[in-house]
């Protein structure tokens, strides 16, 4: 029998396709598209980015939303190296917009590259580090991978620059005032004590934690606007991360990021986890070269380390080391029927 792909192909060749792998990241969804984003290899990823804004976001919509995604679903096109041996390079996509960079998202790309063999060990069997990088829109990403009989089971990503802004106080409603810690490692991040939300990381309260960070959200909107000015424009924060206590034996923390699309993490959320270090750095409660374990709404972990002192726009900064394991789950082909309503993609 002809093949289901090939048959819908002849039928209607107007299909538009994307290839794709899916994997997941300690339970946070990661979608490589392989080919159909129309990108040149080599091309640079923030120049890349550009291109997918303004000519195809089709390409976004359709591998992140509804019906074929949903809000929490992460994409990320693959650009491939011009020449062998070279770095490939990723433009990371998500429900609202095109982050500069995804921890969980990078630990799901490169070991979607390792199995699929795109990325080469130096024998099948391999065991031991591997290191490599990819090109993103935040610049070079080292990593290193763990490898068993030639099996990617962990991927560790350095990221250079995450710092802490400082800590605002907000009003919510008739309350004391709340201190929020705000930090950047790639995407901007607001740390906000669980018990302000009257709740607990758990996944069965999601839906209120959710609804929780709307006001805190608007809340912090306003009061970064009060220290914002022409010369030094405050940052616009999306995505709030409701901070409490661990339930993991080996985690220091527990958080779980909500965007603002509505959208959560599964996974404890890498570049929240390298925000979070560089935080606790400034504020004297983590050295370092400590490790910092930090656990997600599932339960599951990733490991960190403050590797080293850096500076960026003007202030004290970190290397930061995340690592984290993903599982390929799925391999297909997205198809766009031309004559679909609703075929670009919807959130619901």
């Amino acid at each position: 029998m002809q093949p289901a792909l090939d048959l819908l192909r002849s039928r209607n060749p107007a299909f538009r396709s994307l290839e794709v792998v899916d994997s997941h990241t300690c339970g946070q969804p990661t979608r490589v598209i392989l080919s159909g984003h129309g990108l040149v290899p080599g091309t640079d990823p923030t120049a890349a980015r550009e291109i997918l804004r303004g000519e195809r976001d089709w390409v976004r919509t359709v591998s992140v939303m509804e019906p074929r995604g949903h809000r929490s679903m992460f994409s990320v096109a693959l650009i491939q190296p011009a020449r062998e041996g070279e770095d490939f390079g990723v433009v990371f996509m998500d429900a609202s917009t095109y982050p500069d960079m995804c921890g969980h998202a990078t630990i799901g790309t490169a070991t979607t590259l390792l199995e699929l063999g795109l990325m080469v060990p130096p024998h099948d069997r391999f065991c031991g580090p591997l290191e490599f990088g990819l090109k993103t829109p935040a610049g070079r990403v080292a990593l290193r991978a763990s490898l068993e009989d030639g099996r990617c089971k962990a991927v560790a990503f350095a990221f250079d620059g995450a710092y802490f802004l400082g800590s605002f106080d907000i009003a919510l409603s008739d309350e004391a005032p709340l201190a929020v810690d705000v930090a950047y490692a790639g995407q901007w991040y607001a740390f906000v004590p669980v018990s302000a939300a009257r709740s607990a990381i758990e996944a069965a309260n999601i839906g209120c934690l959710v609804a929780a960070a709307v006001p805190v959200r608007e809340a912090l909107a306003a009061r970064m606007a009060l220290s914002s000015s022409a010369e030094m424009p405050a940052p616009t924060i999306g995505n709030i991360v409701w901070t409490g206590l661990p339930s993991h034996p080996s985690a220091r923390h527990r958080n779980v990021p909500i965007s603002s699309s509505g959208s959560f993490d599964r996974s404890p959320c890498g570049t929240a986890t390298c925000a979070r270090m560089a935080a606790l750095v400034a504020k004297g409660e983590l050295e370092v070269g400590e490790t910092f374990v930090n656990e997600g709404l599932l339960g599951t972990i990733y490991r960190g380390v403050p590797l080293r002192g850096t500076a960026r726009e003007g202030h004290q900064a970190i290397v930061a080391e995340i690592e984290g394991s993903a599982w390929i789950t799925a391999c297909g082909t997205l198809l766009v029927d031309p004559a679909d309503p609703l075929g670009a993609g919807y959130l619901a």
